[in-house]
């Protein structure tokens, strides 16, 4: 009894040896003759796009050191029973994380680095926001400057539309609200923009009584002169896009303190992704969303939606 015992459990095993060898050589079989179709359906569905240095059509081949770091403030948790826009006003919550906003940038903008300018959208949360960030940390910046361009809005039909079957915008609200903040990135996302060079007379060239003729031929002369420096110092200031620039790099900081969905449209926009997945992805009040554009049309960004310098309880998403 013993001994068949031991037969029939041999059996069993070198049976169940045998079919779990069948199904895994079946289903490798499968996942090798699947894989080619995956490989293809990837290509096809993933259209390799070049990146376009020109995104902003600045178009210009003389180029800077200067990188501007631009920090996305989404505006602090609002009252929303307020009928209208000036009734939105932040609550008490809303004031604690524009104030925690305010001193995260404080901490991570260089020491002694007076910011570009602090820009806010027109609508009653991003302007009571920006003005708690100017007022306890950045009083050195005199203005804050306002766009109505940076105001809230659909700025495109996402994809996919979870937004409709909770009351979002119609086609004409997307038509107008899409135009206008599409109008805000342009004007506020371009790359460094080259110093203008002004030329400065000595007193020799201020002072000089030389004829007419002895004149025609100094000016010859520095032109001759000149040329030889402008030639050298354009060519060394031409980079081929997407090179690394100069070790010694200058950084402009700006704040810009507006909404959610401007923010998100905003991003994708500036990595050249589709903008109508803008809604697949969320930012919490008082967060900090950090880009950065070069001189020669690359951009990066370097954090999205940044709250933890908050405490959990302090956190909200509206």
């Amino acid at each position: 009894m013993h001994r068949a015992f031991r037969t029939t459990l041999s059996s069993s095993l070198v049976a169940c040896a045998a079919l779990a060898a069948s199904a895994t050589l079946a289903s490798n079989e499968g996942v090798v003759n699947v894989m080619p179709n995956i490989i293809k359906e990837n290509e096809d569905n993933n259209v390799k796009k070049k990146w376009d240095y020109n995104w902003d059509r600045m178009d210009s081949n003389v180029q800077t050191s200067t990188t501007r770091v631009i920090h996305l403030v989404r505006h602090g948790q609002f009252n929303q029973k307020g009928k209208d826009d000036s009734k939105h006003s932040l609550t008490a919550l809303g004031k604690k994380q524009a104030s925690l906003a305010g001193k995260r940038l404080r901490d991570i903008i260089p020491q002694g680095t007076i910011p570009k300018r602090i820009v806010s959208s027109t609508m009653t949360r991003a302007e009571e926001t920006a003005q708690i960030i100017r007022d306890e940390y950045f009083k050195e910046v005199e203005t804050i400057e306002k766009s109505d361009l940076l105001r809230e809005g659909g700025p495109t039909r996402p994809e996919p539309d979870t937004w409709t079957p909770y009351g979002g915008p119609s086609e004409a609200e997307y038509w107008k609200d899409g135009a206008r903040i599409e109008a805000g990135f342009r004007w506020l996302f371009h790359r460094p923009k080259p110093a203008k060079v002004k030329k400065v007379l000595n007193e020799e060239e201020k002072t000089t009584t030389t004829t007419t003729a002895e004149k025609n031929d100094e000016t010859k002369r520095n032109k001759t002169k000149n040329k030889g420096g402008d030639t050298a110092a354009a060519a060394a200031a031409i980079v081929v896009p997407g090179s690394p620039l100069p070790s010694a790099q200058e950084e402009t900081h700006e704040i810009v303190i507006c909404h959610g969905n401007v923010i998100r449209y905003s991003i994708l926009r500036l990595l050249q992704l589709p903008p109508e997945a803008w809604l697949r992805f969320s930012l919490y009040n008082g967060s900090l969303t950090r880009v950065e554009i070069r001189s020669d049309g690359l951009c990066s960004v370097r954090c999205v939606s940044d709250a933890g310098f908050m405490k959990p309880e302090e956190i909200s998403f509206n």
